[in-house]
């Protein structure tokens, strides 16, 4: 229900604006109840090894009233790709000499 509310916020502009990792799922049954609390080098190494399975994941967009589809890229080259066009819009920014401001104009009111 996400990827589809997200498809039509987003329509077309949606690879650009939006990006959404999930993994498949496979290894993470395997995880205990204590996982997210337990600090043991048994439990961080295991946690590392998920996540390192979901990087290597092919990505998987929705398209909108299609179902689902595999992506060329990996998580990890989605999440890399993001990482860059957000660095690109950190630059951006930086070098306005003034920030980008909108003004509401409010329109009097009639007695």
């Amino acid at each position: 229900m996400v990827d589809q509310a997200v498809a039509m916020a987003f329509g077309q502009s949606k690879s650009s604006n939006y990006v959404r990792i999930q993994a498949n799922g496979s290894s993470i049954v395997q995880c205990g109840p204590n996982v997210e609390t337990d600090p043991s080098s048994s439990n961080v190494n295991m946690l590392i090894a998920l996540a390192e399975e979901m990087l290597q994941q092919k990505n998987v967009e929705s398209v909108l009233f299609g179902g689902k589809r595999i992506a060329e890229q990996t998580n990890f080259e989605k999440l890399d790709w993001i990482a860059a066009e957000l660095v690109l819009e950190h630059q951006r920014r930086s070098c306005r000499i003034a920030p980008t401001v909108a003004f509401k104009q409010v329109s009097p009111q009639n007695p």
